[in-house]
């Protein structure tokens, strides 16, 4: 498994509230994705303390023994941390951040997600998103009030209905996919997703994916860069991690 992975701040904020992780060397299990919210640059805050407890909680845990319980309970521990800190510093309170979790196990991969940053699977030069949007305009989508082509450019669309230390109680959506040489997977903020279509990201991957973090990127600037934008790729160079 080799990870590739880029973050900016786009054009138009003037700070970063995303933060990611990555691991620099191939043989790494675990990535994520962390988009923050909140004023007085607590959403800064937010995005790091779910990175940081995803880091110190899975790190010395072998993949094998990363369960759908122990990613839930690292996630729900990520939720009581940021509540604590905004109960504490009342300037911080309301931030909150999405989070999107990749454990790698073998050909397996296990992914915890909150919020509406994405997962998406790049397999044999096609894309398909794995995880689903826990948004306002999902939910209008889902109850066949709009389509998906009007969710694209609804005026509601940075709206989300779940995330990170917000609530008192957590809901964590769990996924699990087998992988294949070859395979490569996805993690992004809405940064990149809102800015630049699926089928662009389905080219742009589809030239490889060591450079695919950095034209992503850049797609997303071009067009217009109003978010910060992360990206994490995690390439299936051989039959496992």
């Amino acid at each position: 498994m080799i990870f590739y992975s880029k973050t900016d701040k786009g054009n138009k904020r003037e700070n970063n509230e995303d933060f990611i992780f990555a691991p620099k060397e191939s043989g790494g299990y675990f990535a994520v994705v962390a988009d923050g919210m909140g004023g007085h640059m607590a959403g800064e805050v937010a995005s790091r303390l779910v990175v940081d407890t995803i880091i110190d909680s899975l790190k010395n845990i072998s993949p094998e023994d990363i369960t759908e319980k122990v990613l839930t309970n690292t996630l729900t521990l990520a939720n009581k941390i940021i509540l604590n800190e905004s109960y504490v510093d009342r300037q911080k309170e309301g931030m909150g951040s999405t989070a999107t979790v990749a454990v790698f196990n073998g050909a397996k991969v296990m992914i915890g997600h909150v919020g509406d940053s994405r997962g998406y699977l790049f397999r044999e030069r096609k894309l398909s998103q794995i995880t689903k949007d826990h948004s306002y305009v999902q939910m209008l989508v889902d109850n066949g009030i709009i389509t998906e082509k009007e969710a694209s450019d609804h005026p509601a669309k940075n709206i989300i209905t779940r995330a990170v230390g917000i609530d008192k109680d957590l809901d964590v959506d769990i996924y699990t996919l087998q992988l294949k040489k070859g395979d490569t997977v996805l993690l992004c903020s809405d940064g990149l997703n809102v800015a630049v279509s699926d089928n662009e990201i389905e080219t742009i991957l589809g030239r490889g994916a060591e450079n695919a973090a950095d034209a992503l990127i850049e797609a997303a600037l071009k067009q217009g860069g109003t978010d910060n934008i992360s990206v994490v790729l995690a390439y299936m160079d051989g039959d496992s991690v």
